[in-house]
């Protein structure tokens, strides 16, 4: 028994640390920690992950930087030159960001933190006065264009108020416009007194308050009947086999070009208003002219239906279109008025419209009878016809002048007084022109699909269609 105490004790003391044998015990516990991290690294693999590895302090690479995809709105809208075949309203694309620019470049360096912020305008900041007043003026109303104020005070304009009054410098304080903003840079004002000089400015408005008024403008320069210079073409019509055309200007008289022929003019008539537009019989053996008081008059194999002077008013008239077999037309006046004559039938509006912009032209529809008007703010009016869209509600730069129907009836073009075309339907964009003249109309080309500009000076713009002369 003795024994055994005796080697229980030197047990003992070797655990606590007053073994005789030092050189065991290290070796002991030396293989007692190799077992454990054996067993710890066994526990790992049999988890299913590889060896634990030590932290380490260096953060990974960045990623390789690219640009992200954009996404952008496609108008309908096509600038002058572009040569873009608008898309249909409301439709999108997607797209890359050009490779070339900066914004899409790669790198394997760490994205930069450091970026430019353009500094936006002020909230108060007041727009500069609109430019350019220019004046025009018929029987009981006077039209009112302007340019844009110059974008370097960096005010973003939300439309313009037009001020009348029959004195220098006595514009009244209330817009003629009343309380609707107007969008486009051009406005005509009805009801006025005939016979009394008229005075006018315009302001533009922003979020910070409205501008100082612009160059007073006035209709005593315009206050002739016709109210345009001779040499200023006003409407265009064409051939339907597209080899020839017809300008007019102001004042009835008619330029024929190509393989058209000239039946006559309403300047020989002395009309007691400005023609406003030409429009050819659908054979191409004669013509309308349209005054702004809404005489019509006939040459050729053209019918004079009647007309809607004395009864458009003091509201002008801004268009004429013909019916499919042309025995019959409409007339339409800038508040939205349609007078029909012979065998065209009226589809409306009843009542007044939903915009405050003013009409500027029609288009009929030969597929349906029915027919479109067009305001200068882009947006269509539909009557007994579909409707292919629009620019409407869109910030254009320029006013919509006038609309032409495609000769299958299921499409239609607009054109702004820049010469931007806007096609919807069937209709295809062929281009635009850039020229100084204001753009006063355009008129499809029948046999090709294309069309042309005519400007005010009289120069003519074919897309898709030959040139055949100038006025």
């Amino acid at each position: 028994m003795s024994n055994w105490v005796g080697i229980l004790k030197q047990w003992w003391q070797w655990l606590v640390g007053e073994s005789p044998l030092p050189g065991l015990r290290s070796r002991l516990l030396l293989a007692g920690t190799a077992g454990a991290m054996t067993i710890v690294v066994l526990a790992s693999f049999l988890a299913g992950g590889a060896p634990v590895k030590k932290a380490s302090s260096t953060l990974p690479a960045p990623a390789t930087a690219r640009a992200p995809f954009s996404e952008s709105t496609t108008h309908s809208a096509s600038p002058p030159g572009s040569g873009t075949t608008p898309a249909s309203p409301g439709a999108r694309s997607k797209g890359r960001a050009d490779p070339s620019s900066p914004a899409s470049s790669q790198s394997d360096a760490p994205a930069s933190s450091a970026h430019t912020v353009s500094a936006a305008p002020p909230a108060d900041a007041i727009p500069s006065p609109p430019t350019a007043l220019l004046v025009t003026t018929g029987k009981g109303w006077s039209k009112i264009s302007w340019s844009p104020p110059p974008t370097s005070s960096g005010a973003p304009i939300a439309g313009y108020d037009v001020y009348v009054g029959t004195s220098p410098g006595g514009e009244s304080s209330v817009p003629a416009n009343g309380s609707t903003l107007i969008p486009t840079p051009s406005y005509t004002v009805t009801h006025l007194a005939v016979g009394t000089t008229h005075y006018f400015t315009v302001r533009a408005s922003s979020p910070g308050g409205l501008s100082d008024p612009s160059t007073e403008g006035s209709d005593a320069a315009n206050s002739s009947p016709v109210g345009a210079a001779a040499n200023s073409a006003v409407g265009m019509a064409a051939l339907p086999d597209g080899s020839g055309y017809w300008l007019v200007n102001a004042q009835g008289a008619v330029s024929a070009l190509g393989t058209a022929v000239n039946y006559g003019s309403a300047s020989n008539l002395h009309p007691g208003a400005a023609i406003v537009q030409i429009v050819a019989t659908p054979d191409g053996l004669g013509y309308w002219e349209v005054a702004s008081d809404g005489e019509v008059v006939a040459f050729g194999d053209a019918h004079n239906f009647g007309s809607a002077g004395g009864v458009a008013a003091d509201v002008p008239v801004v268009g004429l279109a013909p019916t499919h077999d042309g025995q019959g037309y409409w007339v339409v006046t800038s508040g939205g008025g349609v007078f029909t004559f012979g065998d065209a039938a009226f589809q409306g509006p009843n009542g007044g419209l939903p915009s405050a912009a003013p009409i500027v032209g029609m288009a009929a529809d030969v597929a349906t009878g029915g027919y479109w008007l067009v305001a200068n703010d882009g947006a269509i009016y539909n009557y007994g016809a579909p409707s292919f869209g629009s620019p409407g509600g869109l910030a254009l730069n320029q006013s919509v002048i006038g609309l032409a129907g495609t000769p299958s009836g299921n499409g239609y073009w607009e054109v702004a007084n820049d010469g931007s075309v806007f096609a919807y339907g069937d209709a295809q964009y062929l281009g635009a022109p850039s020229t100084s003249a204001p753009i006063a109309g355009l008129t499809p080309d029948p046999s090709t699909g294309g069309y042309w500009e005519v400007a005010s000076d009289g120069g003519v713009f074919g897309f898709g269609s030959p040139l055949l002369g100038t006025g």
